[in-house]
């Protein structure tokens, strides 16, 4: 790191780093090298926290410093990456998931394969959190997985069928819901 390590400068670079993650990876670090440049003229070895933030809400939000950053791409390099994280593909993935309770009611054979299809569409992407992943394949896997264990047990009276259905419904449409809401900008290579 260079000579500018006080705590509030250390933030406000791991923002602009994790907003710019977009960003071909060396253009983000150009970007990173040049704020830090900036700041060990602008803060050096500046210790009071106020100073320090008056100097970096002079320099500007992270959110404004990576829209500049933004704004002076080619559109390719902020577009899609193949195989991984087109806008598009995110929303496939999330009907897809989304209708795994559906096609499970209407075939065993066709809902697993749907299942199949969605995690792996999901876990290819790069659009989503290893958190947001987990939790989509538990809501769409719950439902499944709740139906043999009850079937196991032998204990399934008419409420807990219609409850198991309407779960198996529901479920999966929360994690499509859930994965359209939280996909972000594909990371370019």
């Amino acid at each position: 790191m260079t000579r500018t390590a006080h705590p509030l400068v250390t933030d406000y670079l791991a923002t602009v780093e994790r907003e710019a993650s977009f960003l071909p990876a060396e253009r983000r670090e150009e970007l990173l090298a040049d704020l830090r440049e900036h700041l060990d003229v602008a803060v050096g070895e500046e210790r009071d926290p106020e100073t320090v933030r008056a100097a970096l809400d002079r320099l500007g939000s992270p959110a404004a410093i990576v829209a500049a950053a933004r704004a002076e791409e080619p559109e390719t390099a902020v577009g899609p990456r193949p195989g991984g994280g087109s806008r598009d593909r995110a929303t496939l993935t999330a009907v897809v998931l989304g209708l795994t309770g559906v096609a499970g009611y209407v075939d065993p054979f066709v809902g697993l394969l749907v299942l199949v299809l969605g995690l792996g569409l999901l876990w290819s992407s790069d659009v989503w959190t290893r958190g947001t992943k987990l939790l989509a394949t538990a809501l769409v896997v719950l439902n499944p997985l709740a139906f043999v264990l009850f079937g196991l047990s032998g204990s399934m009276d008419a409420v807990r069928l219609l409850a198991l259905l309407a779960a198996g419904i529901a479920l999966p449409a929360a994690a499509a819901i859930h994965l359209v809401r939280t996909a972000r900008p594909a990371r370019t290579p």
